[in-house]
């Protein structure tokens, strides 16, 4: 555990050991910053030695996670009875243990924890121990004094032991590291876990390149990691060493495990925090192993060996399974300040010059384009992007016949999916009809749709709020987008795969990760059918449709990869296994052929290596593009963050020669692209398309389609609720209430005579503020005439019984009614937790503005509606007063924008509610409906999302603001009153400072 330290030591040894100690100031500040997200419900301990903590980035976060070691103090809070017979023996600098023990002895939690014994000194001067903890200040490389004073203080020969090494003695000298090692193989019950960088790729992999050159920087060089670089030299290491046994795993072969790490587990961390840094991640996690050694048999020891750790298959080296062609080569260096953007998309503009778009930069994502050209005489008549397009990463620009092509979605941050297209046709690029679900890092690819030409094929990906999708989408250039129907095999939702068909509307989907970040080793062929009545894919297993072993697949089945055909076959190159891809494995020709086989699918047999080995500088083919121009293939772009180590730019053009041409393409970064003469200007258009399906809205521009999506079951609800984002629900079985509901029906049902109280509004938009509508009481036979007669009449539904105290639930309120409806199965949580159920009926008015505090679900039963919804985040710009939750703005209203020009700064989602859609309201969501057509009929249940912290007392609408809020509006209150008196300029002063504070901690609330 880390803790600050004097480094006046001026000797080169003492230099180097306080070193060593920063990195464990380091390590517990990050180790602090994912107690703090990670583990918010568990006691903290990593707090008491951090003064100033630090949030680290997401990767930083995640990689601790990972790796972050078991804590003595952790084991005895959690765990107290099975560590009631235990010791821990806390070993490390002197100076470390020092002031470990000086904080632990000043904080009343930990000596509670240690049963307030006092930590005396032991029969050695440099050891300290209570009841159960044991702190020794002992250099690791004098074996003598560590045994001696182990062996005065316990009784080692008749324990059970557990050395835990957590990236320790790789700072070591090897040669007493192993010493170390082989010290303690001596006793028989012992157990050593050891984690340590690793070298899986060798030193001049460009990961491996920037962790060596970090620690050494540091003056903390990495000793073993030279003679002991991969898994099986680890293991080697121990077994020479005395071991009996060894076993070694990386960290990234671990988290894919599920009886390691659990798919629960998995899941749970994206609720967290936004998270897409999953290629980094891999690397860094590829790169440090976990190593289990084990003297001989007890019975302890033996069921343990049942432990994830020692479940791993022995394979031949994957490499050995494939034939490899050799390939002419030509690297282009670029200078520092160029080509660096990563997970952009390609632009072909000719087979000589092709645009990089977007991607993420040095600093910030990029609307910018780079260009790059193997002749630099030749002019090529184009529109570059428009610097409009906002900035993104991870989207796709998919070619077309004539020239065309489709920009399509991408992502500002994680949890922000776009859903904007732009064309690109006839040198212009115009802004076309959103897409029904924005999306990044999906796959598209060209499709053939027989006589009506081209489209688009897309599948997958990640949508706002980080859910990971399943949906297939076809998009034609008159015609929109559709969403296809699937039959044949049910496949699992992915992000990140591949995709290529042939000439004849078929093609492979490859790899991707599954929600719960695990790489799908897996190939699926498809083919589409039934264009004119409605798109359909069968999709068929890779048993089925390739000839691959489990070995082929590992590495065929990646994530983060490019797919591209070329003269020599369809090519992969890049991305991520299940395991760190061995780099000459980068580029596979998977099939040489667009038909290969005797259906017309195609079909992957065993792949060939394209021998990729560069000596010029080493590529790290993530967020890579690539682009196969005439017989060569073109790779740029790409990098990655190295973990805390540094950031990794390719910084180069590699060329590989694919066909059999005596020169090879040469291949370089334009640096004045403005010179091409024939680029025309970036004008950009609006271009609206017909949509070919009415179930898909049309969006305008600024506005984010709500997501559309299936759920299978209350699992999938409930995981989806975490992200607090809407969603749209098809296909739920509410019951006969969608067909039987008409106006008669309900007038027979209800009775015409049945007392009720609607709104009468005197516009089309009520305004709960202004009030421009009251409150009637008539019998529901009147107001179903008078909502056919078109009045502005809008009912919700009260309580029958003591409508002001009691919540309104239909079912109750009309038990006529209650068969016609019900709740599905995929909503337990919403029935288990339910507060009111009202039924609403509306004419053609608009509902005002406002949020509601508990959730709810809008299940749309006649009629249509179009929803708009705000997130939370928009409050201060939507004229909310304090203390109320309407707004008065009619967002719906074309002059809108410039009567509150607020509205710019907000995010409105947007969609249209048809029968049978159930619609999912976050909390403090707002909202606003307006029926598109004369009458809505819906059922909205409102249900309690929190365990606690509702507004105490009666609450009949399920809208009152939570009780730290209607308190903390009480405590403003006397607050500002407390300042009353001063001098003016005074006041102001400090409750400005108080609303700066106030202001602050909103920010950083729930990261403490």
């Amino acid at each position: 555990m880390a803790i600050n330290y004097d480094q006046r030591s001026t000797s080169k040894r003492a230099r180097q050991d306080n070193s060593i100690m920063a990195t464990n100031n380091s390590s517990i500040v990050s180790k602090r910053s994912v107690e703090r997200l990670y583990y918010p419900n568990q006691p903290h301990f990593f707090r008491h030695f951090v003064k100033k903590p630090q949030r680290r980035s997401p990767l930083i976060n995640r990689g601790y996670w990972l790796r972050i070691d078991p804590l003595a103090l952790q084991w005895l809070s959690k765990h107290p009875r099975k560590c009631r017979n235990a010791t821990f023996v806390d070993i490390d600098y002197p100076q470390l243990i020092a002031r470990k023990l000086e904080v632990i002895s000043q904080t009343s939690e930990l000596q509670d924890l240690l049963n307030r014994s006092s930590i005396s000194v032991g029969k050695d001067d440099t050891a300290r121990r209570g009841k159960q903890y044991m702190a020794l200040g002992c250099d690791l490389a004098d074996i003598n004094k560590l045994s001696e004073i182990l062996e005065n203080e316990t009784d080692l020969e008749s324990s059970l032991i557990l050395c835990i090494a957590e990236v320790s003695v790789t700072y070591m000298d090897v040669a007493a590291a192993d010493s170390l090692i082989r010290w303690a193989s001596r006793y028989n019950d012992i157990r050593f876990c050891l984690l340590e960088q690793i070298l899986p790729n060798g030193e001049n992999f460009p990961f491996a390149q920037k962790m060596v050159q970090h620690f050494k920087k540091l003056e903390t060089p990495l000793q073993s990691v030279k003679k002991y670089p991969g898994l099986a030299d680890q293991e080697r290491r121990f077994r020479d060493a005395g071991w009996s046994s060894a076993t070694a795993r990386s960290l990234w072969d671990l988290w894919s495990d599920s009886s390691f790490i659990s798919s629960t587990q998995r899941l749970a961390l994206n609720s967290v925090e936004p998270f897409d840094e999953w290629e980094e991640f891999a690397l860094f996690a590829s790169h440090y192993c976990l190593l289990v050694a084990t003297q001989t048999s007890t019975a302890w020891i033996t069921s343990s060996e049942q432990h994830p750790i020692y479940i791993r298959q022995r394979l031949r080296p994957v490499q050995t399974l494939f034939s490899t062609e050799s390939t002419k080569q030509h690297a282009e260096l670029l200078s520092k300040t160029d080509g660096q953007r990563r997970f952009g998309a390609v632009l072909p503009l000719s087979q000589d010059v092709v645009a990089h778009h977007g991607g993420l930069g040095s600093q910030r994502r990029l609307a910018s384009v780079e260009l790059y050209n193997s002749d630099t005489s030749v002019s090529v008549k184009a529109s570059l992007p428009p610097p409009t397009i906002e900035p993104r990463m991870c989207h796709t620009i998919t070619p077309l016949d004539g020239d065309c092509c489709l920009l399509f979605g991408g992502r500002t941050s994680p949890d922000r999916a776009l859903s904007d297209c732009w064309l690109y046709s006839e040198a212009t690029w115009e802004r076309v009809a959103n897409a029904p679900t924005p999306l990044y890092r999906h796959c598209a690819t060209t499709v053939s749709m027989d006589a009506t030409g081209q489209g688009i094929l897309v599948y997958g990906g990640k949508s706002t709020g980080g859910i990971v999708m399943n949906d297939w989408y076809l998009w034609h250039i008159s015609k929109g987008w559709a969403k296809v129907s699937v039959s044949g095999a049910l496949i699992r939702p992915r992000f990140g795969a591949v995709m290529a068909s042939n000439d004849l509307h078929q093609g492979l989907l490859l790899g991707g990760m599954a929600e719960d970040g695990v790489v799908l080793s897996e190939i699926w062929s498809w083919s589409l059918h039934n264009f004119e009545t409605g798109p359909v894919i069968k999709l068929t297993s890779n048993d089925e449709c390739t000839g691959l072993v489990a070995s082929h697949l590992s590495v065929v089945g990646r994530f983060g990869s490019c797919l591209t055909w070329s003269s020599a076959g369809l090519l992969l190159i890049g991305g991520i296994t299940k395991d760190l891809l061995p780099q000459k494995l980068d580029v596979l020709c998977l099939c040489e052929s667009k038909i290969s086989s005797r259906d017309n699918r195609l079909n992957v047999s065993t792949p060939v290596v394209l021998d990729f080995t560069l000596n010029i500088r080493p590529a790290l083919l993530v967020g890579h593009c690539v682009f196969a121009s005439k017989d060569s293939l073109v790779v740029f772009g790409g990098g990655a963050v190295c973990f805390s180590f540094g950031t990794y730019w390719n910084q180069c053009i590699w060329t590989l020669q694919i066909q059999g041409s005596r020169q090879i393409s040469s291949w370089a970064f334009d640096k004045h692209k403005e010179s091409l003469s024939d680029v025309v200007s970036n004008d950009i258009h609006f271009k609206s398309l017909v949509q070919p399906d009415d179930s898909i809205p049309q969006i305008e521009p600024a506005m984010e389609a709500i997501e559309r999506t299936q759920v299978e079951s209350s699992n999938d609800f409930e995981r989806r609720l975490r992200f607090s984002r809407p969603f749209i629900m098809e296909h739920l079985d509410l019951g006969p209430c969608i067909t039987q509901w008409t106006l008669e029906y309900l007038e027979a049902k209800i009775g015409a005579n049945r007392l009720v109280v609607v709104h009468e509004a005197n516009d089309q938009h009520m305004d709960f503020k202004k009030k421009n509508f009251s409150y009637a009481t008539k019998p529901f036979g009147a107001f179903v005439s008078q909502i056919k007669g078109g009045a502005k009449q809008y009912l919700r539904s009260l309580a029958a019984e003591q409508p002001a105290v009691k919540p309104a639930d239909f079912a109750t309120d009309f038990p006529p009614l209650q068969p016609d409806f019900k709740l599905p199965h995929q909503l337990r949580m919403v029935e288990r937790n339910a507060h009111s159920a009202p039924l609403r009926i509306s004419g053609p008015v608009t509902m005002w503005l406002h949020y509601d505090v508990m959730a709810n679900v809008l299940c749309q039963i006649r009629g249509a509606k179009r929803i708009l919804l705000y997130p939370p985040s928009d409050v201060l710009h939507l004229d909310i007063p304090h203390g109320g939750s309407s707004s008065s703005i009619n967002v719906f209203d074309a002059d809108a924008a410039s009567a509150y020009p607020s509205l710019q700064h907000t995010h409105p989602h947007a969609s249209v509610l048809l029968p049978g859609d159930v619609l999912y309201i976050p909390p403090l969501w707002l909202h606003t409906a307006s029926p598109t057509e004369s009458l809505s009929v819906s059922v909205n249940i409102f249900f309690r999302s929190l365990e606690s912290g509702y507004a105490a007392g009666r609450d009949v609408y399920g809208n009152r603001d939570l009780q730290a809020y209607e308190n903390g509006r009480r405590d403003v209150d006397k607050i500002a009153k407390a300042f009353v008196g001063l001098p003016r300029e005074m006041g102001q002063f400090y409750l400005a400072r108080l609303a700066e504070e106030l202001h602050q901690k909103s920010l950083t609330h729930g990261h403490a």
